[in-house]
């Protein structure tokens, strides 16, 4: 039998709760969302469940990435690169996408029962603000390492 260290163990352990384990409970927090609204019931809470066992996932991944970056005087510049590719790549983008999902949903009328007044603009205004920021920090990260 072969004996591994223990860091490689938490880093393998890391890895596949991040990989497997929290993107199937996300699916299944979801899923029971979907069952609840369904049945006239309050699901934002499942909704937000789910979303953060996504997120946790994808922070999961970053310290696994980062763990695995280069050690010594140059770490701790290689890891603030690192998370601004992430939420530059991932987060930004992401919340991009649930902000024009707002919108839609919001013209298309289906938020008139819930919310008083226009908010469609608001989530116009914060999805193209995302993506004005997601391509700044890209191209910031690209003059940096270049």
């Amino acid at each position: 039998m072969q004996q591994g260290s223990f860091d490689s163990g938490i880093l393998n352990f890391t890895n596949w709760i991040g990989n497997q384990v929290l993107i199937v409970l996300a699916g299944l927090i979801i899923a029971a969302g979907i069952y609840r609204y369904a049945k006239g019931h309050e699901a934002d809470r499942y909704f937000y469940g789910g979303l953060a066992a996504l997120l946790t996932s994808g922070f999961l991944r970053l310290a696994e990435s980062m763990t695995q970056q280069a050690s010594g005087a140059n770490q701790y510049w290689t890891a603030l690169l690192t998370l601004t590719n992430f939420v530059g790549n991932v987060v930004m983008p992401t919340f991009a996408a649930i902000e024009v999902v707002k919108l839609i949903l919001g013209v298309g009328g289906v938020f008139e029962r819930l919310n008083i007044g226009d908010d469609w603009a608001r989530h116009l205004v914060a999805a193209v603000m995302s993506l004005m920021v997601s391509g700044m920090l890209r191209l910031f990260e690209h003059f940096v390492t270049a």
